[in-house]
């Protein structure tokens, strides 16, 4: 009878373990001395198609050892969709019953999908129900196709999508990154999501966070918010790859050409898919709170 149970048994304690791992904390000499940029900067990027105007790079460093992939979107690229989850709800705070990223890829047909936002429990704490729950609050904002789902947070940072028109009448997505999450921004975009802090400022990495690696999801911005890189730099399976530090990630963002880039939720929520299917080494076990998706339409589908 217990042998039914065992996948379960299973699964919830390497959730719990995974989630409570012990991350040491380097100092900026230490960082440099013991992962050297050499270890997680390649000298070039050898990208990889996903289909027209959305490509991939996977990065694998045993000796140290990491594991990181980035995606690199076009946003003026014609018949490129936004969708999200949650896309409705009611007052806030918004309560809802989340849905794992790799379910939201399949559910909406994303050619890309990925995790998005911190969040809390059904309790508005971070604590061990929240993480083996599946009810939850996003923490800082979460606009779905300009509807408000859930509040600005000053003091975090946020990622800001809005639909323009060239002067061919062409439609494209324009992204922007804000320090500082604001009602303004969000009142002007069309989505809009809440991460953690900015690691890259106009070209300058920003190097005052604390030196700890982990799993990481962010988002970095180019060519004026018309092209969009999403990392995920695995850190849940330390024995195949440690993860990285917020300096470390806006080193290889600044290294990819972005501007701009921030964090987003990280841990055991990071997780990444193309074509409906997780790109990661190992099985995400968590439920997240939200997460946005990027699709293509061919010609034919546009017609």
């Amino acid at each position: 009878m217990i042998r039914k149970y065992l996948p379960a048994i299973a699964a919830f304690l390497l959730l719990v373990f995974t989630s409570c791992v012990s991350r040491p904390q380097f100092s900026v000499e230490d960082e440099a001395l013991l992962y050297p940029v050499s270890s997680y900067v390649p000298d070039s990027f050898e990208w990889q198609e996903v289909c027209p105007g959305i490509s991939r790079f996977d990065y694998k460093n045993s000796g140290f050892p990491i594991i990181y992939h980035v995606v690199k979107i076009d946003l003026t690229l014609a018949g490129l969709s936004l969708s999200c989850f949650p896309d409705k709800g009611g007052a806030q705070p918004f309560i809802f019953r989340g849905l794992k990223t790799k379910n939201f890829a399949k559910k909406y047909d994303c050619t890309v999908a990925v995790n998005l936002s911190p969040f809390a429990g059904k309790n508005g704490a971070w604590d061990l129900a929240a993480k083996l729950g599946t009810s939850r609050q996003i923490v800082g904002v979460h606009v779905a196709d300009g509807l408000l789902l859930s509040a600005p947070v000053e003091r975090y940072a946020g990622i800001y999508f809005k639909s323009e028109v060239d002067d061919v009448g062409q439609n494209y997505w324009l992204a922007s990154i804000e320090k500082n999450q604001s009602e303004k921004a969000a009142s002007e975009s069309d989505y809009a999501f809440g991460g953690f802090y900015v690691v890259l400022e106009n070209g300058e990495v920003i190097d005052s966070f604390r030196r700890n690696h982990d799993t990481r999801t962010g988002f970095g911005i180019s060519d004026a918010g018309k092209t969009l890189y999403i990392m995920v730099a695995e850190g849940e399976n330390t024995l195949k790859s440690e993860g990285l530090s917020y300096p470390q990630c806006a080193a290889i963002f600044k290294a990819l050409g972005c501007t701009d880039a921030l964090e987003m939720d990280g841990g055991g929520s990071s997780e990444l898919c193309i074509n409906g299917k997780s790109i990661l080494s190992y099985k995400n076990l968590r439920t997240q709170a939200n997460s946005l998706g990027f699709s293509v339409k061919t010609p034919g589908d546009l017609n």
